[in-house]
């Protein structure tokens, strides 16, 4: 009640403040057109990237040395340090990357992060960049009428730069008009209190405005229009990283423990650096003076130099701490423990992979492979045979060859209670998530959901074989026996295949094994057949168990089908094997 209350009350004093000091209304303006601007900006990589950016980041991280570059020219190139921390998650959370290249990548990304205050201290100071705003918007504007994705993403972010350079524009402008009505810099504070103050608030403002990139901006404007000092400045670029690592905290809150994991090896950085250079911060405003003349700095640049100020606080974070990745790495996974998720509970499907239309394949395909491998299980289970050492066909032999111990396992109730809510949210996310994704990426998609009911289809299949597996296993006919444990054996067989072609990463020699399990498949339904007409004729069973045994004979077949079907579709992910295996199926 209080919150629905306070809410519209704090807006209206907000808006009373806006509309009767002008001069805060014009950088109030500038702060929400620079945000506009960010936002734009983000949205247009992610649609000019077509998941390029995603490839890189994920083949380009190999040591640690080449995923901090990938962090930073990622980074940099995109001017968003947030779409990277979301795609590093998002890789976490598929396990597309470890863990030790993610932080490499966020390190990487804090270096390219200071690229902004570079652009903002070289253009939007002294140059009068408002004159290119226009333009930029205008042609934005033009882009975004296109169908294409390409043209929209050039379109969002030519209207991003221009609302950018328009937000600075609108700052340096207000901050101008300010320092002649109000002299801030009276307010500015030296000493350490002075330091510890502007700490917090440069770390509060980055918290509320939710972007590092901005609170600089902010900075460096009124540092330019000399509304405040250079060291108060110094402590507020210092807040603004601490900051932005409770962004990072904030966000990681709805991913896994990996995400989570990222955040505090984040917050580990910027706040051991941020101690360091509290701690001697006299000492590296000395270094940035002396580096700043070599650097083509006027002394009285001082927006230029808290840009290189930035860019040693980043530096020194990665000089001290990428040597202990590793231990971070444990010192994070030893704080952050991994939950036991429940059987029901999706293990990959994160909303925060939805606006990444590849990673989100990959996040379904995995959460399918997880359906996959609950539903095997309970397939085993159900023709009696354990799972702990099945990982071979030598290892099934030896299974098959002892005494039958019936294992209970209620195909229905494990169906309902755990197996039927995965399935459920793998459709449910794969809905959202085609939003965002082309034809053919909708197909890719449409084919996982087509395997995920295959896999329900074959559970419920062996459910229907399963009685009479029981029951004719127990049989006094030692015929009608050996062919039900046989049938127990095929489809224990394929299951066993399936799992070895999984594991292979040689997508031709994937191809070659599934073409020998269809032969085999084919070869053993006709010879299946022969013999249950040999039985009847020999009269070595009844009628009744014969007609048990043909249809299922026939329902193993069927299952046995169904899973090749399924793992052409999730287990080979080159789509020209796809089609090919198509093609092939069709042929048949």
């Amino acid at each position: 009640m209080a919150k629905k209350i306070l809410l519209p009350f704090g807006f209206l004093i907000l808006a009373y403040f806006v509309i009767s000091q002008e001069n805060f209304t014009v950088i109030l303006s500038g702060i929400a057109i620079f945000l506009i601007g960010m936002f734009f900006m983000q949205d247009g990589f992610k649609l000019l990237s077509g998941g390029i950016l995603e490839k890189l980041l994920q083949k380009f991280t190999s040591n640690t040395f080449y995923a901090i570059l990938t962090g930073f020219f990622s980074t940099s190139i995109v001017q968003s340090s947030s779409i990277i921390s979301l795609v590093v998650i998002s890789f976490l959370s598929v396990e597309l990357l470890t863990l030790v290249q993610g932080i490499g990548i966020i390190f990487g990304s804090n270096l390219g992060s200071t690229t902004t205050a570079w652009i903002v201290s070289s253009l939007g100071v002294d140059v009068k960049i408002s004159i290119y705003a226009m333009p930029m918007i205008l042609f934005g504007v033009l882009f975004r009428f296109f169908k294409s994705n390409s043209y929209k993403g050039v379109g969002n972010v030519l209207l991003g730069l221009g609302f950018i350079f328009l937000g600075i524009s609108y700052m340096k402008d207000g901050f101008d008009t300010l320092k002649d009505s109000i002299d801030l810099a009276s307010y500015s504070m030296e000493g350490v209190l002075g330091i510890i103050i502007y700490i917090l608030i440069g770390a509060i403002a980055t918290v509320v405005i939710q972007s590092s990139a901005a609170t600089l901006a902010i900075i460096i404007t009124a540092l330019s229009a000399g509304s405040i000092i250079y060291i108060n400045a110094i402590a507020l670029a210092i807040g603004a990283n601490i900051g932005t690592t409770f962004t990072a905290i904030i966000a990681s809150l709805a991913s896994n423990e990996n995400g989570k994991r990222v955040a505090f090896a984040h917050f580990t950085f910027n706040i051991i650096t941020a101690t360091i250079i509290t701690i001697f911060i006299y000492s590296f405003k000395d270094l940035v003076d002396f580096l700043a003349p070599y650097l083509g700095i006027s002394e009285d640049n001082y927006g230029m130099k808290l840009s290189l100020f930035h860019t040693i606080f980043s530096l020194l974070g990665i000089l001290l701490l990428s040597p202990f990745i590793n231990q971070i790495v444990k010192l994070s996974e030893k704080l952050i423990k991994k939950k036991v998720s429940a059987l029901s509970k999706p293990k990959y499907l994160l909303d925060s992979n939805l606006s990444l239309p590849d990673t989100a394949i990959v996040s379904i395909r995995k959460e399918t492979i997880n359906l996959y491998e609950n539903c095997q299980k309970a397939m085993l289970h159900a023709l009696n045979l354990h799972t702990s050492n099945l990982k071979t066909l030598d290892d099934l032999k030896v299974q098959i060859s002892k005494e039958v111990t019936k294992i209970d396992t209620n195909i229905d109730e494990i169906y309902h209670s755990n197996l039927k809510i995965i399935y459920s949210e793998i459709i449910k996310y794969s809905s959202f998530a085609q939003e965002n994704m082309t034809s053919f990426q909708q197909r890719e998609v449409a084919d996982i959901k087509r395997s995920a009911k295959i896999i329900v289809e074959v559970l419920k299949d062996t459910r229907d074989i399963q009685k009479n597996v029981n029951f004719y296993l127990k049989s006094k006919n030692d015929y009608i026996k050996e062919e039900y444990n046989l049938l127990r054996e095929e489809l224990a067989t394929i299951l066993v295949d399936l799992n070895l072609l999984y594991n292979n990463e040689n997508e031709l020699e994937k191809m070659t094994q599934l073409e020998v399990i269809k032969s085999t498949l084919l070869a053993n339904d006709l010879s299946n057949s022969g013999k249950i007409d040999a039985l009847i004729r020999e009269d070595k069973i009844k009628a009744t168990m014969a007609t048990s045994l043909i249809n299922d004979s026939a329902t193993v077949y069927s299952i046995q089908k169904k899973l090749v079907e399924m793992a052409s579709m999730l287990f080979l992910n080159n789509t020209l094997l796809k089609e090919i295996g198509d093609s092939q199926n069709g042929s048949r």
